[in-house]
């Protein structure tokens, strides 16, 4: 009994509790698709993500809207263009430029939702890979 009860003594103290190192000596990186999504976003992430060409954003925008403003009734909201930068300066504004009747739409869109007008801001810039309208909330 004894000799059972050394042995049992001597097998626990060679082994060491279960750490970070056991399960996983090498963690993953986190995956590249959503550390490219935080820096084409500024760390923010967007309430409605419009694609250029959509003609039928207004209820998405509107429901999306009075959600937000449930949550907190003071609510501002910023419209984004975002266009991938172009090989030049010219390209890059014109890319924007193609971008400025829609964002100027959901913004109106927005303040048609009962959004005081001094609680929207539009803006443009160049990020992401591909054209988008982009609406946040803070």
């Amino acid at each position: 009994m004894r000799k059972i009860s050394l042995l049992a003594l001597a097998a626990l103290t060679a082994c060491t509790l279960p750490g970070r190192q056991t399960f996983a000596p090498a963690p993953a990186g986190p995956d590249p698709a959503s550390v490219a999504a935080v820096n084409a976003f500024a760390g923010r992430i967007p309430l409605v993500t419009i694609a250029p060409g959509t003609t039928a954003f207004a209820a998405p925008v509107a429901d999306a809207v009075r959600q937000a403003l449930a949550i907190k009734p003071g609510a501002a909201f910023a419209v984004e263009a975002h266009a991938p930068r172009a090989t030049t300066p010219n390209a890059s504004a014109a890319a924007l430029a193609t971008l400025t009747p829609l964002a100027s739409a959901v913004a109106q869109s927005i303040a048609a939702d009962g959004v005081a007008p001094g609680n929207i801001t539009l803006t443009a810039r160049n990020a992401g890979d591909g054209p988008n309208i982009f609406v946040y909330v803070k």
